[in-house]
């Protein structure tokens, strides 16, 4: 992976954060990295876990797989919402 790949990874780790939290009922952090760094660690689980079993028919751009980082993405944020309901059930980040 080169360069390029991990800042276009990052800016879509971002850009898919500030979707994720606001299309689902999860209040955003004040912390501006948290809404990229549980993304980006999805993203990076599903490229390692998905992209091999994906790669037939799924679309890549940039050496990035979009439906995987799609998928990752979303499924590290529900993880840390639900993080956050465990940890602080009455409390809004």
């Amino acid at each position: 992976m080169d360069l390029g790949s991990i800042l276009f990874m990052v800016a879509l780790a971002y850009g898919l954060g500030v979707l994720w939290y606001d299309l689902l009922p999860i209040s955003v952090s004040s912390k501006v990295w948290r809404l990229a760094a549980y993304p980006f660690l999805g993203i990076f689980a599903a490229e390692a876990l998905l992209a091999p079993s994906f790669k037939t028919w799924d679309w890549s751009f940039g050496g990035i797989h979009l439906v995987t980082v799609l998928v990752g993405s979303l499924v590290a944020v529900v993880v840390d919402w639900a993080i956050q309901q465990v940890r602080h059930p009455a409390a809004e980040s």
